[in-house]
Protein backbone atom coordinates (compact mmCIF):
# COMPACT_ATOMS: atom_id res chain seq x y z
CA UNK A 1 0.00 0.00 0.00
CA UNK A 2 2.69 2.50 1.02
CA UNK A 3 4.65 1.96 -2.19
CA UNK A 4 1.58 2.56 -4.35
CA UNK A 5 0.58 5.60 -2.32
CA UNK A 6 4.08 6.94 -2.93
CA UNK A 7 3.69 6.34 -6.67
CA UNK A 8 0.29 8.08 -6.63
CA UNK A 9 1.78 11.05 -4.76
CA UNK A 10 4.59 11.33 -7.32
CA UNK A 11 2.05 11.28 -10.15
CA UNK A 12 -0.08 13.88 -8.37
CA UNK A 13 2.84 16.23 -7.81
CA UNK A 14 4.65 15.53 -11.07
CA UNK A 15 1.60 15.94 -13.30
CA UNK A 16 -0.26 18.45 -11.09
CA UNK A 17 -3.34 16.24 -10.92
CA UNK A 18 -5.11 17.36 -7.74
CA UNK A 19 -5.74 20.88 -6.53
CA UNK A 20 -7.01 22.03 -3.14
CA UNK A 21 -10.80 21.88 -2.98
CA UNK A 22 -11.23 19.48 -5.90
CA UNK A 23 -14.31 17.29 -5.92
CA UNK A 24 -13.14 14.26 -7.89
CA UNK A 25 -15.46 11.84 -9.65
CA UNK A 26 -14.02 8.32 -9.81
CA UNK A 27 -15.18 6.05 -12.61
CA UNK A 28 -15.61 2.59 -11.06
CA UNK A 29 -16.41 -0.42 -13.21
CA UNK A 30 -15.92 -2.96 -10.44
CA UNK A 31 -12.70 -4.24 -12.02
CA UNK A 32 -9.44 -4.41 -10.08
CA UNK A 33 -7.99 -1.23 -11.60
CA UNK A 34 -10.83 1.10 -10.72
CA UNK A 35 -11.32 -0.55 -7.34
CA UNK A 36 -7.65 -0.05 -6.51
CA UNK A 37 -7.86 3.56 -7.71
CA UNK A 38 -10.81 4.24 -5.43
CA UNK A 39 -9.05 2.65 -2.46
CA UNK A 40 -5.80 4.54 -3.04
CA UNK A 41 -7.55 7.89 -3.52
CA UNK A 42 -9.67 7.26 -0.41
CA UNK A 43 -6.48 6.70 1.60
CA UNK A 44 -4.53 9.47 -0.11
CA UNK A 45 -7.13 12.13 0.72
CA UNK A 46 -6.26 11.62 4.41
CA UNK A 47 -2.60 12.51 3.87
CA UNK A 48 -2.66 14.80 0.84
CA UNK A 49 -1.38 18.35 1.45
CA UNK A 50 -4.28 19.53 -0.74
CA UNK A 51 -7.72 18.59 0.64
CA UNK A 52 -10.17 17.03 -1.84
CA UNK A 53 -13.35 14.97 -1.83
CA UNK A 54 -14.50 11.94 -3.83
CA UNK A 55 -17.69 10.72 -5.51
CA UNK A 56 -17.77 7.27 -7.14
CA UNK A 57 -19.78 6.61 -10.31
CA UNK A 58 -20.56 3.37 -12.15
CA UNK A 59 -22.09 2.99 -15.60
CA UNK A 60 -24.16 -0.10 -16.37
CA UNK A 61 -25.04 -0.96 -19.96
CA UNK A 62 -28.15 -2.95 -19.14
CA UNK A 63 -26.07 -5.83 -17.78
CA UNK A 64 -27.30 -7.69 -14.68
CA UNK A 65 -24.08 -7.69 -12.62
CA UNK A 66 -24.44 -6.94 -8.91
CA UNK A 67 -22.85 -3.75 -7.61
CA UNK A 68 -23.90 -4.17 -3.98
CA UNK A 69 -20.36 -5.13 -2.82
CA UNK A 70 -19.09 -1.88 -4.33
CA UNK A 71 -21.94 0.03 -2.70
CA UNK A 72 -20.99 -1.44 0.68
CA UNK A 73 -17.34 -0.53 0.20
CA UNK A 74 -18.19 3.06 -0.67
CA UNK A 75 -20.33 3.28 2.45
CA UNK A 76 -17.43 1.93 4.51
CA UNK A 77 -15.07 4.52 3.00
CA UNK A 78 -17.68 7.29 3.26
CA UNK A 79 -17.72 7.98 -0.46
CA UNK A 80 -20.99 8.88 -2.24
CA UNK A 81 -21.83 6.31 -4.94
CA UNK A 82 -24.04 6.79 -7.98
CA UNK A 83 -25.03 4.17 -10.58
CA UNK A 84 -26.39 5.04 -14.02
CA UNK A 85 -27.89 2.32 -16.25
CA UNK A 86 -27.91 3.37 -19.90
CA UNK A 87 -29.18 0.05 -21.36
CA UNK A 88 -26.86 -0.06 -24.38
CA UNK A 89 -25.61 -3.64 -24.17
CA UNK A 90 -27.99 -5.00 -26.87
CA UNK A 91 -26.89 -2.28 -29.29
CA UNK A 92 -23.20 -2.83 -28.57
CA UNK A 93 -23.53 -6.57 -29.17
CA UNK A 94 -24.50 -5.78 -32.79
CA UNK A 95 -21.30 -3.76 -33.39
CA UNK A 96 -18.36 -5.50 -35.08
CA UNK A 97 -15.90 -3.40 -33.04
CA UNK A 98 -17.87 -2.13 -30.05
CA UNK A 99 -14.94 -1.22 -27.77
CA UNK A 100 -14.27 2.31 -29.02
CA UNK A 101 -17.99 3.17 -29.02
CA UNK A 102 -18.47 1.68 -25.56
CA UNK A 103 -15.50 3.61 -24.11
CA UNK A 104 -16.67 6.85 -25.70
CA UNK A 105 -20.22 6.46 -24.41
CA UNK A 106 -19.11 5.50 -20.92
CA UNK A 107 -16.76 8.47 -20.70
CA UNK A 108 -19.43 10.82 -21.98
CA UNK A 109 -21.94 9.65 -19.39
CA UNK A 110 -19.33 9.78 -16.63
CA UNK A 111 -18.44 13.36 -17.56
CA UNK A 112 -22.11 14.38 -17.50
CA UNK A 113 -22.72 12.71 -14.15
CA UNK A 114 -19.57 14.24 -12.71
CA UNK A 115 -20.48 17.72 -13.92
CA UNK A 116 -24.05 17.43 -12.62
CA UNK A 117 -22.68 16.39 -9.22
CA UNK A 118 -20.43 19.44 -9.09
CA UNK A 119 -17.18 17.55 -9.68
CA UNK A 120 -14.25 19.36 -11.26
CA UNK A 121 -12.29 16.25 -12.26
CA UNK A 122 -12.85 12.67 -13.38
CA UNK A 123 -10.30 10.03 -12.31
CA UNK A 124 -9.92 6.82 -14.32
CA UNK A 125 -7.94 3.71 -13.38
CA UNK A 126 -5.66 3.36 -16.42
CA UNK A 127 -2.24 1.95 -15.50
CA UNK A 128 1.16 1.48 -17.16
CA UNK A 129 0.15 -1.46 -19.34
CA UNK A 130 -2.95 0.39 -20.57
CA UNK A 131 -0.67 3.19 -21.72
CA UNK A 132 1.70 0.82 -23.51
CA UNK A 133 -1.18 -1.02 -25.19
CA UNK A 134 -2.78 2.23 -26.34
CA UNK A 135 0.53 3.40 -27.79
CA UNK A 136 1.13 0.22 -29.77
CA UNK A 137 -2.52 -0.13 -30.85
CA UNK A 138 -2.61 3.40 -32.24
CA UNK A 139 0.58 2.88 -34.21
CA UNK A 140 -0.63 -0.39 -35.71
CA UNK A 141 -4.21 0.67 -36.49
CA UNK A 142 -3.95 4.43 -37.14
CA UNK A 143 -0.40 4.87 -38.42
CA UNK A 144 0.36 7.32 -35.63
CA UNK A 145 1.38 6.89 -32.01
CA UNK A 146 -0.93 8.10 -29.28
CA UNK A 147 -0.44 7.66 -25.56
CA UNK A 148 -2.71 8.15 -22.59
CA UNK A 149 -2.17 11.44 -20.82
CA UNK A 150 -2.02 11.74 -17.01
CA UNK A 151 -4.10 14.92 -17.27
CA UNK A 152 -6.23 16.26 -20.09
CA UNK A 153 -9.04 18.75 -20.55
CA UNK A 154 -12.44 17.53 -21.70
CA UNK A 155 -13.38 20.92 -23.12
CA UNK A 156 -16.94 20.15 -24.21
CA UNK A 157 -17.75 18.45 -20.92
CA UNK A 158 -16.03 21.07 -18.79
CA UNK A 159 -14.19 18.34 -16.86
CA UNK A 160 -10.49 17.62 -16.32
CA UNK A 161 -9.61 13.94 -16.83
CA UNK A 162 -6.85 12.54 -14.59
CA UNK A 163 -5.13 9.13 -14.49
CA UNK A 164 -3.34 8.84 -11.12
CA UNK A 165 -2.19 5.22 -11.76
CA UNK A 166 -0.65 5.89 -15.19
CA UNK A 167 2.91 4.96 -14.12
CA UNK A 168 1.97 1.99 -11.90
CA UNK A 169 2.39 -1.59 -13.11
CA UNK A 170 -0.73 -3.69 -13.54
CA UNK A 171 0.84 -6.48 -11.48
CA UNK A 172 1.18 -4.15 -8.49
CA UNK A 173 -2.48 -3.17 -8.79
CA UNK A 174 -3.55 -6.82 -9.01
CA UNK A 175 -1.46 -7.59 -5.93
CA UNK A 176 -3.16 -4.76 -4.01
CA UNK A 177 -6.61 -6.06 -4.98
CA UNK A 178 -5.71 -9.56 -3.77
CA UNK A 179 -3.99 -8.42 -0.60
CA UNK A 180 -6.95 -6.31 0.54
CA UNK A 181 -9.56 -8.69 -0.90
CA UNK A 182 -11.28 -5.99 -2.91
CA UNK A 183 -14.66 -7.23 -4.23
CA UNK A 184 -13.66 -7.33 -7.89
CA UNK A 185 -16.62 -7.82 -10.23
CA UNK A 186 -16.20 -9.93 -13.37
CA UNK A 187 -16.27 -7.92 -16.57
CA UNK A 188 -19.73 -8.38 -18.18
CA UNK A 189 -18.50 -7.24 -21.61
CA UNK A 190 -19.69 -9.74 -24.29
CA UNK A 191 -16.38 -9.51 -26.18
CA UNK A 192 -14.06 -9.56 -23.15
CA UNK A 193 -10.82 -11.33 -24.08
CA UNK A 194 -11.49 -11.12 -27.84
CA UNK A 195 -10.56 -7.51 -28.57
CA UNK A 196 -7.78 -5.64 -30.35
CA UNK A 197 -6.54 -4.56 -26.93
CA UNK A 198 -6.30 -8.18 -25.79
CA UNK A 199 -4.33 -9.04 -28.92
CA UNK A 200 -1.99 -6.10 -28.31
CA UNK A 201 -1.59 -7.17 -24.68
CA UNK A 202 -0.50 -10.61 -25.84
CA UNK A 203 2.04 -9.08 -28.23
CA UNK A 204 3.55 -7.06 -25.37
CA UNK A 205 3.57 -10.10 -23.09
CA UNK A 206 5.41 -12.09 -25.76
CA UNK A 207 7.93 -9.27 -26.13
CA UNK A 208 8.52 -9.19 -22.36
CA UNK A 209 9.02 -12.97 -22.35
CA UNK A 210 11.51 -12.74 -25.21
CA UNK A 211 13.28 -9.67 -23.82
CA UNK A 212 12.81 -9.37 -20.05
CA UNK A 213 12.65 -5.74 -18.96
CA UNK A 214 11.37 -4.53 -22.34
CA UNK A 215 8.14 -3.11 -20.90
CA UNK A 216 10.07 -1.19 -18.23
CA UNK A 217 12.19 0.39 -20.94
CA UNK A 218 9.20 1.25 -23.11
CA UNK A 219 7.42 2.76 -20.12
CA UNK A 220 10.44 4.95 -19.34
CA UNK A 221 10.46 6.11 -22.94
CA UNK A 222 6.80 7.13 -22.74
CA UNK A 223 7.38 8.95 -19.45
CA UNK A 224 10.27 10.89 -20.99
CA UNK A 225 8.11 11.70 -24.01
CA UNK A 226 5.37 13.06 -21.75
CA UNK A 227 7.86 15.34 -20.01
CA UNK A 228 9.19 16.58 -23.35
CA UNK A 229 5.65 17.29 -24.55
CA UNK A 230 4.66 19.08 -21.33
CA UNK A 231 4.83 22.86 -21.86
CA UNK A 232 5.51 23.32 -18.12
CA UNK A 233 8.76 21.36 -18.54
CA UNK A 234 10.06 23.66 -21.26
Amino acid sequence: MQRLLGALRRADEGYQLIEAGDKIAVGVSGGKDSMALLMLLSTYRKISPRPFTLHAFSIKLGDPFDLSPLQALCEQWEIPFTVEDIHLLPALEKEKSPCALCARLRRGYLCRLARDAGCSKLALGHHREDDLETYLMSGLSEGRFHQLQPKSQMERAGITLIRPLIDIKEAAIADLARRYQLPVIKNPCPVDGRTNRQETREILQALEKRRPGALDQLSRALMRQRKEDDPHEA
